[in-house]
């Protein structure tokens, strides 16, 4: 999975949507707009896309912060299995 964010993190800096200056509200928009288009599209075959849109933005905003997302989901699964 690291090589996979780190691949699309790279691909996004490379186009110049994400630079120093990119902010978590920037993140956050970014996550709004996928979000809209997953929901134009769930009836189609387009929602498959625009969800993957949706789960790498996730991954960008934690790529760009630091954040161990690998670590993160397992530490939430444990939780939700201990609900």
């Amino acid at each position: 999975m690291r090589k996979i964010i780190e691949r699309n993190y790279k691909s996004i800096v490379k186009r110049g949507l994400i630079n120093h200056s990119t902010t978590l509200n920037d993140f956050i928009d970014k996550l709004k707009e996928e979000v809209t288009e997953f929901e134009h599209h769930y009836s189609d075959e387009n929602f498959k896309e625009e969800l993957s849109d949706i789960i790498l933005v996730c991954l960008n905003i934690a790529e760009h912060y630091k954040i161990n997302i690998e670590s993160e989901i397992v530490k939430k699964i444990i939780i939700n299995e201990s609900r």
